[in-house]
């Protein structure tokens, strides 16, 4: 099957369609022997999952099926276990979104319920976890495909992109039962639909991203881009009133998520709660945010203490491919990032990485990078730039036009980080 751009500016055939889907498909596959294969010969180095999943007897399938829901219930999967399964008990609980567990829920009572009667519910609803993150995740990689087509004009480097996706550095936690595979689908299918003018569909797709991580709210950036900032967008006061308009009114669409999710936790713990926690009284109240403080101890530079320096290493690689990726687009042409486009310093108009198209994923990649550098615990920015289309591109385009040594680097990087990482998940071994 091949995908044709549904318009005439696309600029490229995204042929090899089916291709990134069976080896997105094979890379899954590989990911979870690689975690089987880790936890069968090192062994669980915590066995918090196992007083979670139930001894399973009888058949070989039912041990397989223990097994693997075993390597995905890691980390945070425990907490998306226990959401899926009763709801919403305790309030650092509301750190975790609530469409995944949904998701969840709704496989291990259908699909997957002859599963649930010879395992038991907890690991068939980290069984469902894993089967939504890898059906995503082959989506995703096939779906970004399509966005690289559309956005870099260069079929070849957009299915490097892929390919390279489907290694990427956050592997496992994208076969496990995280959010970070299903966000990551969304936001590719919802950008599609920006490249395609496609805005209000665009606006619903990234609505259900805000039911899925927080930083879905982030993405609404470009429906305001395309809408009302982009050079051509607008025409005369009058025009750039009504876009301006259109704009927030997109961004509220895609915000609603995010947002329903924000009051359903006031409504608990503050409405409801024999006592209304201390975030009830800011504006705005946002459970979010309060838990991430309270329990995780999430808040500007707090990460910078000597004992981080691991995690800090962790992040290094992907901070240093970030900073390369930003500093090549900012060299090209200064003049066109510091003035949203609209004045330049080259008379070449250049497609792939470089392109004119790639400047809201530019100023997003440089937001997000400096939030994880300041604000959040560093070591997750692998699985926090699973869903920014420009790592990949960049990534692409430091194999396709880098010597020997950076080809080498980004696909030993690549590789290496995510199948060592792999292994380290099925033992239940930092990094997290």
């Amino acid at each position: 099957m091949s995908r044709q751009s549904a318009d005439a500016g696309c600029g490229a055939v995204c042929s090899r369609w089916w291709g990134v889907v069976r080896w997105a498909a094979a890379s899954r596959a590989a990911v979870l022997a690689l975690a089987l294969a880790g936890r069968a010969v090192i062994g669980d180095h915590d066995a918090s999952a196992q007083l979670v999943v139930a001894e399973a007897a009888g058949s070989l399938a039912a041990r397989a099926a223990r097994a693997v829901a075993l390597v995905a219930l890691r980390w945070d999967a425990l907490y998306f276990v226990h959401i899926a399964g009763g709801g919403y008990v305790y309030e650092q609980e509301h750190a975790f979104f609530p469409l995944l567990p949904a998701l969840m829920r709704l496989a291990a009572d259908t699909v997957l319920a002859p599963v649930a009667a010879a395992v038991g519910a907890p690991a068939a609803l980290a069984l469902a976890g894993a089967a939504v993150s890898n059906v995503c995740f082959v989506l995703a990689a096939a779906t970004l495909y399509e966005l690289g087509c559309r956005t870099l004009r260069d079929e070849r480097l957009a299915h490097a992109a892929a390919l390279l996706y489907a290694w990427a550095p956050s592997a496992m936690f994208m076969s496990a039962a995280y959010t970070e595979s299903l966000f990551a689908w969304l936001v590719f299918t919802a950008l599609v639909r920006v490249a395609r003018r496609q805005h209000v569909r665009a606006a619903l797709w990234l609505g259900a991203a805000g039911l899925c991580r927080a930083n879905g709210v982030a993405f609404a950036g470009f429906l305001v881009w395309d809408v009302a900032v982009r050079p051509g967008a607008l025409r005369g006061r009058a025009a750039a009133a009504r876009a301006a308009a259109w704009a927030a009114a997109l961004a509220a669409v895609a915000a609603l998520g995010a947002a329903a999710f924000q009051a359903y936790g006031y409504h608990t713990l503050c409405r409801l709660a024999p006592a209304p926690r201390p975030f009830c009284g800011r504006t705005p109240p946002l459970a979010y945010g309060f838990v991430q403080d309270a329990y995780w101890d999430v808040g500007f530079l707090r990460y910078y203490a000597w004992q981080q320096l691991p995690n800090f290493a962790l992040a290094a690689p992907m901070a240093a491919l970030s900073a390369a990726g930003l500093a090549a687009y900012a060299r090209h042409d200064p003049l066109r990032l510091a003035t949203l486009g609209r004045r330049r310093s080259r008379r070449d108009r250049a497609l792939g990485f470089l392109g004119d198209a790639l400047l809201p994923h530019v100023y997003l990649w440089a937001l997000l990078l400096g939030l994880a550098a300041t604000t959040m615990h560093v070591q997750v920015v692998t699985r926090f730039f699973s869903s920014v289309p420009a790592v990949f591109w960049f990534a692409a385009h430091a194999v396709a036009a880098g010597g020997r040594a950076a080809r080498a680097a980004v696909v030993g990087y690549f590789a290496g980080y995510g199948l060592a990482g792999a292994v380290l998940f099925g033992c239940f071994l930092p990094p997290a």
